[in-house]
């Protein structure tokens, strides 16, 4: 099935790439839900997209909505297919934090998140609610670990307070934030979801030990705790609201890590963390 997928995603983009006029400029990455194809177009750097995925369609349209405003400048958009400007140099935030500096690393994360939850209101129209979002961790499942049925209760808890309602990234980490030179620090691959602001930053919490995980940094105390000071400095979030998000989203990445047989560990470190500082 999954290789019947990547076939048809691969046609599609060749469909697209003589449409637009591309050129291969690099070799095709296949993701779960997407092909992505390094392309020129007009001689410009370009990444092709196409997938067929709902998430990332929703994705899709709100890189179009935002204009290149905080995010990578969309060049051409159809139902399936996304052309996007493409950052040349590599460098994602998860760089930034293994060069020692995280604190610039948080900056540019925090910056990057306040241009595009400028997105106005009129935008909103097709967004994935958080509640939507959280439905594999507010299932009710007997088997869970207490930490994960505390994860489960701090959701539940701010889904039903809701404060500050505006569009979201809803996958805002430091490995979708890339160095696109004069353009500054732009966030790619979004999930198009509509919820409480202070929830767009829970999932940077985890990261980058989520994609490298022997390189422990996120699960470091003193590291988690500077970066709440951070954040909340930055973007005027309120410390115990931040954690409490940080708890039910570390929860939702367990949830679905678990659901492909791999093993929580950073996020039951991340939750335990939070925990502690909200003691």
């Amino acid at each position: 099935m999954a290789n019947t997928r990547q076939s048809n995603l691969h046609s599609t983009a060749i469909t697209y790439m003589a449409r637009w006029h591309l050129t291969g400029d690099g070799t095709p990455i296949n993701t779960a839900t997407s092909c992505l194809l390094p392309v020129t177009c007009k001689g410009l750097p370009a990444m092709l997209k196409v997938t067929s995925d709902p998430d990332e369609l929703r994705g899709n349209h709100i890189m179009t909505l935002w204009g290149g405003h905080g995010a990578a400048a969309v060049m051409e958009h159809d139902h399936s297919a996304l052309l996007l400007e493409r950052a040349v140099n590599g460098r994602t935030l998860a760089d930034i934090v293994y060069a020692g500096a995280d604190d610039d690393a948080t900056r540019h994360l925090s910056n990057t998140a306040k241009n595009l939850h400028a997105l106005s209101r009129s935008h909103w129209k097709g967004l994935r609610p958080l509640e939507s979002w959280f439905s594999a961790l507010l299932t009710p499942a007997c088997d869970r670990p207490d930490w994960l049925k505390n994860c489960a209760l701090q959701a539940q808890n701010l889904l039903s307070t809701p404060q500050e309602q505006i569009a979201l990234h809803g996958d805002l980490h430091h490995g979708n934030i890339l160095d696109f030179g004069a353009r500054g620090w732009l966030a790619i691959d979004p999930k198009g979801l509509l919820g409480e602001r202070t929830a767009d930053f829970a999932a940077s919490f985890l990261n980058p030990d989520l994609a490298d995980p022997k390189r422990p940094y996120a699960t470091v105390p003193h590291r988690f705790e500077n970066r709440v000071r951070l954040v909340s400095s930055y973007t005027g979030l309120a410390p115990v609201r931040l954690l409490h998000w940080i708890q039910a989203w570390s929860g939702l990445s367990a949830v679905w890590f678990m659901e492909t047989g791999l093993a929580p560990n950073t996020q039951r470190a991340v939750a335990h963390l939070a925990g502690e500082a909200l003691r």
